[in-house]
């Protein structure tokens, strides 16, 4: 059966098509996959809401989603809605009006809930071990975090600080001056502090990052290595040392700069900047390696709904 995953996320959505492969059990074959900039956040995730110009981007772009979609020969549609939608008074309002003009289910589901969705797409291209390791997913809205071994999943949480909620709250980033640098990461260990706990507690040595942000972040490494990422590369793994030469760069450069700068999609030339800062804060707790996962929330619903996750 082919199925349709659309993951309505704060500054993107998401579309994914995807069967299982004939004649396997487990397993994702791929159709099409597609990533629109919305920022149905912008203007109103600080106040808890969809504004109205924000509302209209997004159902305009949902529309040409669904129909390509069903064009696409998906027989199901399966919609998330994630932190921009959690967090605003008008959510509900927004996907039941989506039901009506599209005909899409959106639910939205709780932090916890994506963090599992999300455990289950990176297990499909990263191997875990007996050592727990840290996954890590850096939103518009929101960050999960999920604590796994290849036996179990230990810990998983959702914060509700993402890339636009940093950027609406320090917006000096052209260029981002030591001052804005050293107040962001302050604010940002203050929201992290039960992460700090897990982390001290359990030390796991490597961080997985999962699509969104962490795509343009391997992207930038591999190309400062001289090796891009070509489009079929599910994973990719490098040094703490490598991630720290490209945000040290990144954040000298200022907008117009960093639109000149190969590797980094035009949606998130500035949210980019928060992202650096919060994988650096997380690095900064005894972590020796980073690893990215192209598959992400998706990729683990497409599975779920498919019943395909190789566990």
């Amino acid at each position: 059966m082919r199925i349709a995953v659309f993951d309505l996320g704060t500054n993107t959505f998401k579309l994914l098509v995807a069967e299982r492969p004939e004649g396997a059990s487990t397993g994702l074959r791929i159709l099409h996959e597609e990533e629109v900039a919305v920022f149905l956040g912008r203007g109103g995730v600080e106040r808890g809401m969809i504004a109205d110009d924000a509302a209209e981007r997004g159902l305009a772009v949902l529309r040409q989603l669904v129909d390509k979609a069903v064009r696409l020969g998906a027989r199901r549609l399966h919609g998330f809605g994630t932190s921009a939608l959690r967090s605003a008074h008008n959510g509900q309002a927004y996907t039941e009006r989506i039901r009506k003009e599209l005909g899409l289910e959106v639910v939205i589901i709780p932090g916890k809930e994506e963090a599992g969705l999300i455990l289950d797409g990176v297990r499909q291209t990263v191997a875990f071990g007996a050592k727990p390791v840290l996954v890590m997913d850096i939103g518009g809205g929101s960050t999960e975090f999920i604590l796994a071994t290849d036996r179990a999943l230990m810990w998983k949480h959702s914060f509700e600080l993402g890339t636009t909620r940093l950027l609406e709250r320090f917006p000096e980033i052209n260029p981002m001056a030591l001052d804005t640098q050293l107040r962001m990461g302050q604010h940002i260990d203050s929201q992290f502090e039960l992460l700090w706990s897990v982390v001290d507690r359990h030390w796991p040595a490597t961080l997985v990052g999962s699509a969104g942000s962490f795509d343009t972040i391997a992207h930038l490494v591999a190309i400062e290595r001289g090796a891009p990422l070509g489009p079929d590369t599910s994973s990719f793994t490098f040094e703490v040392a490598e991630f720290d030469a490209v945000k040290d760069r990144l954040l000298a450069l200022d907008h117009d700069h960093r639109t000149a700068m190969p590797g980094i999609p035009a949606h998130r030339t500035d949210t980019i900047i928060p992202a650096f800062m919060l994988v650096e804060r997380v690095l900064l707790h005894g972590f020796s390696q980073v690893q990215w996962s192209r598959y992400s929330l998706k990729e683990g619903a497409a599975s779920r709904f498919l019943g395909a996750v190789n566990t």
